[in-house]
């Protein structure tokens, strides 16, 4: 009963220390994976950039730029000439009249002033028109697809960075709580030490431990921080910005593999992308074919235009009224540029379309292979589980028998090892599966 006493009395205050050791260094600040995703959608410098592209798109996007409004023009024009002429101009009067009058002047000026109020429409230029809006329309949904693509691929490396940061951070918990345990037993022996209960090298075996296990808690700090830095840069904040991340392993409901796919192929922003190039490319294809048809355009004018001559026989003209027109243009040959357009739009289609068809079959099989480890990852999670039960109980009996004095340090360090590394599994095998379920998710177009 002594002994259990006393057992108990050493766990809680390696409890108590385990406490104040892990947390004198802790950071204040807490950050959760929904609060590192929402910074990141928040600062990400990429994110920003691909909204800016989708507003200047949607800008963009108006019948007016594609060329399906009349256009109004103010055209004003003024300029004075100084010359030297010489002017011969016939008479045509019969002989002895003469046939023609020579004038050889300097300084000759003309004065000529004009202004025009213009209106052009075309009325049809093969559907080009209709073509250039549902390419503006295009180039729009492509800037939406690959905001789209952004966001999904940030908020995926934001979450495997977090995870890989917990997995570290639970690894550097249990280290520093099996550190103060280690710590707490030099304590003790170096108290039987004192009245010859135990020997300077049993000290000495465990100051080794405790420097291992200190040597590989820096190597985790080292990781960690060098993961934290290029999360910071993902969610905006200074690279040495310190904090403790809080994660919570919840794990939804795997769909079957079939609705996966299908989700797959109907929402991944990658796959949507390349959908919308084939559309693209086939408006590429009719506004070439476009050339093949005559253009018809359609003006009015109204203005007003002076010249004055010093030299001509008209010495002064002014117009003032308006003038309509029309013109009817057909290319017949332009050097095989219509056709040259039209080749390249439809091979740009069959490319777009190999790459759904490959993208499509890349998509699937990485979702397969994320189901099968999900249900790897489920069975392990179970049979760890069970394991550490076992390396617990163990642990326990083995501290019992240490203080009885029937083991060894050396046996009570196996099994405080086999314990931590229980621990360690369960904790990297929860953010493996969470990190799984994420990545389908992600793939599914829904994270």
């Amino acid at each position: 009963m002594k002994n259990y006493l006393y057992k108990w009395t050493l766990v809680l205050c390696a409890f108590a220390k385990t406490v104040t050791f892990s947390a004198q260094d802790r950071p204040k600040e807490t950050l959760s994976l929904e609060q590192a995703i929402a910074l990141s959608l928040e600062n990400n410098q990429s994110i920003q950039i691909e909204q800016k592209l989708v507003t200047i798109t949607e800008e963009q996007v108006s019948i007016g730029n594609a060329g399906l409004l009349p256009t109004l023009n103010l055209i004003g024009e003024a300029n004075y000439t100084n010359n030297e002429t010489d002017l011969t101009i016939r008479t045509f009067q019969p002989p002895p009249n003469p046939a023609t009058v020579n004038f050889d002047e300097n300084g000759v000026t003309s004065t000529t002033i004009s202004g025009v109020v213009q209106a052009d429409y075309t009325i049809f230029a093969g559907f080009s028109g209709r073509y250039r809006y549902k390419l503006l329309k295009n180039q729009n949904s492509i800037a939406k697809y690959q905001q789209q693509a952004i966001i999904n691929n940030t908020v995926l490396e934001v979450s495997t960075l977090f995870l890989e940061i917990a997995k570290l951070q639970r690894r550097q918990e249990l280290l520093e709580k099996n550190i103060q345990i280690t710590e707490d037993r030099k304590e003790r022996f170096k108290d039987k030490k004192l009245f010859g209960q135990a020997t300077g090298l049993d000290v000495l075996n465990v100051e080794s431990n405790v420097n291992r296990d200190q040597t590989q808690l820096d190597q985790i700090l080292l990781a960690k921080n060098t993961l934290k830095r290029s999360l910071n840069f993902l969610i905006g904040y200074e690279p040495e910005r310190r904090y403790w991340v809080s994660v919570t392993y919840t794990i939804d409901e795997l769909q079957s593999p079939e609705t996966i796919k299908a989700e797959i192929v109907a929402n991944n922003p990658s796959l949507l992308l390349v959908k919308e190039g084939i559309h693209s490319a086939k408006n590429e294809i009719g506004l070439a074919r476009s050339r093949n048809l005559p253009r018809l355009g359609v003006f009015a004018n109204y203005g007003y235009f002076n010249q004055e001559n010093d030299l001509q026989q008209l010495a002064e003209i002014t117009n003032l009224g308006y003038m309509v027109g029309g013109r009817l243009t057909f290319n017949i040959f332009n050097g095989g540029q219509t056709k040259t357009a039209i080749k390249t739009a439809k091979l740009n289609k069959e490319v777009n379309e190999l790459q759904e068809i490959q993208l499509a079959d890349r998509l699937i099989t990485d979702a397969i292979t994320e189901i099968n480890r999900i249900e790897i990852l489920k069975t392990q999670l179970v049979r760890e589980k069970g394991n550490l039960l076992t390396f617990q109980e163990a642990y326990n009996r083995t501290e019992e028998r240490f203080r009885n004095g029937t083991v060894t340090n050396l046996d009570l360090r196996d099994a405080q090892t086999a314990l931590l590394n229980a621990e360690i599994v369960i904790a990297e095998l929860q953010a493996d599966l969470m990190k799984a379920h994420i990545t389908i998710n992600a793939l599914k177009g829904k994270i």
